[in-house]
């Protein structure tokens, strides 16, 4: 049973609902809590039946005292600098990781650790605080202050199509192989590939045992599985050409070279691409992001897929990352933004969240071990009068009967490894991650159009110095020393 929306008001009037939230010594508190609050994020139009409608216009009519200035901006970025630059901001602002560290060292987002302390219904209590996953505040300090709290967060997982599987072992019923599982090890997924390859008979690739994007994400999830730790001295030294890279990129060339169970393609031209490829029923396995689930659903006619937590190498490890809820650091109302961003992290908002949009689950360990994961209702598409047209999805919904195959893999990433004792998932962040996810997506385009004639450690040497050069540039341009390193 979720927890009741009611748990966080601290007052009801006259039965208006009208709610008040006394003077705790904060800027912007006080008073009648009477305030115009601005809320801004960004995604697709018919993301506003969440964003808007789910939780701007719900949370009004909880609190009449309040007005949200409901914004969705394609250049949402470019907006927060543009708003910080003219000394205003959003109570409520929807950030990537990507940008989070950043925004709080040039002062744009507001410490909450004030609020956080606060007393019980105001702040966040302990068993509030457990209710996110593990790890994932720690993620978000900075400095050792607290920036923001997590929305989602998204994983990295095995997608399989089952049918592919099926025929295999129709044909193989002495020696048939199990579908994907965390169980499994590099060697198990290299085996599987290998076997559910096909190739015509002049070679051409019918069927892919194994596919994914050519991106950072597939150079961190067999970098983590390989026991690499990322950054070092505070995170402005990288560690990405330690011997867990190395790793890493031989064996992506042994799927390539000695197995030819994966053929990297460089995009998504005309419908070439991963996800393409796989939605028509050409690959037998893809790592992708969970984002990808609804994609499929609605474009993969016929595609009876699942979904696997990731194989083991030398450890577990799931790449994760993150949405925040943060508030600037200029907010007008920063009590009454409080008020909203600690509604946004409960239980019932969260499962909200995956219920209607289903592209990652959300940051409450609560609502993936409750009843409401285990089904989505989607958002149908409108017509011209905005009034749903049958069987016509803008999210597909996701049935009960498919959460087995669909959803239930992304428990995995936070939940102690039986091996371990230690949960697989880790958060790909660092003050730096942008500019070294731009050096890595140009060093793995090398590397994959010529793993037989690329050396991976100069490649990766190469990574981290350009990286280096681009921390010390910055660190310069602060007043800061170059960091010494060895």
């Amino acid at each position: 049973m979720l927890r009741s929306v009611g748990l966080f008001f601290f007052a009801l009037i006259a039965g208006t609902a009208a709610v008040v939230l006394p003077d705790l010594g904060l800027r912007g508190g006080g008073g009648d809590g009477r305030a115009t609050i601005r809320m801004a994020v960004w995604g697709m139009p018919f993301e506003d039946r969440l964003f808007e409608d789910a939780y701007a216009r719900r949370h009004e009519a909880l609190n009449p005292l309040v007005t949200v200035d409901y914004q969705r901006h394609s250049d949402l970025y470019q907006k927060y600098n543009a708003w910080h630059a003219n000394g205003e901001g959003a109570e409520v602002m929807r950030l990537g990781l990507d940008y989070y560290d950043q925004f709080a060292e040039r002062g744009m987002l507001m410490p909450l650790d004030e609020f956080l302390a606060l007393p019980a219904p105001y702040g966040l209590s302990e068993g509030d605080l457990a209710a996110f996953p593990p790890g994932q505040l720690d993620v978000l300090r900075v400095d050792g202050k607290l920036y923001g709290l997590p929305q989602d967060s998204s994983q990295y997982g095995l997608y399989y199509n089952k049918a592919i599987f099926d025929a295999y072992n129709a044909e193989h019923p002495d020696a048939p192989l199990t579908y994907p599982s965390p169980d499994w090890t590099w060697d198990d997924l290299r085996d599987a590939a290998r076997k559910l390859t096909r190739r015509s008979a002049d070679g051409a690739l019918e069927v892919a045992g194994l596919d994914m994007p050519v991106w950072a994400w597939v150079f961190f999830n067999f970098f983590g599985q390989a026991g690499g730790t990322m950054w070092a001295d505070g995170g402005a030294t990288t560690l990405v050409n330690s011997a867990a890279g190395v790793e890493a990129l031989e064996f992506m060339r042994t799927l390539i070279v000695e197995d030819r169970s994966w053929q990297p393609y460089f995009g998504q031209e005309q419908g070439s691409g991963p996800t393409a490829r796989f939605a028509a029923g050409r690959t037998a396995m893809m790592f992708g992001g969970s984002w990808w689930g609804p994609f499929f659903d609605g474009t993969g006619e016929g595609l009876d897929y699942a979904v696997s937590a990731l194989p083991r190498g030398k450890v577990p490890a799931v790449p994760c990352g993150m949405v925040i809820w943060c508030m600037s650091a200029n907010a007008a109302h920063p009590t009454e933004g409080w008020r909203l961003l600690r509604w946004l992290v409960e239980e019932e908002q969260a499962a909200a969240y995956w219920d209607t949009l289903r592209v990652a689950p959300p940051a409450n360990v609560a609502v993936l071990a409750s009843e409401s994961f285990r089904e989505t209702a989607g958002i149908p598409k409108r017509d011209a009068a905005g009034e749903p047209i049958p069987g016509q999805w803008d999210v597909p919904p996701m049935p009960r009967d498919d959460y087995a195959d669909k959803a239930a893999w992304l428990n995995y990433a936070w939940q102690p490894d039986p091996q371990t004792g230690e949960p697989p998932g880790y958060v790909i962040a660092g003050r730096y991650q942008q500019q070294l996810q731009a050096e890595l997506q140009g060093a793995l385009e090398t590397f994959l159009a010529d793993p037989a004639g690329t050396d991976p450690q100069q490649l990766l040497d190469r990574v981290a110095r350009r990286t280096h050069e681009q921390i010390d540039r910055e660190r310069k341009a602060q007043g800061l020393d170059p960091v010494v390193r060895e």
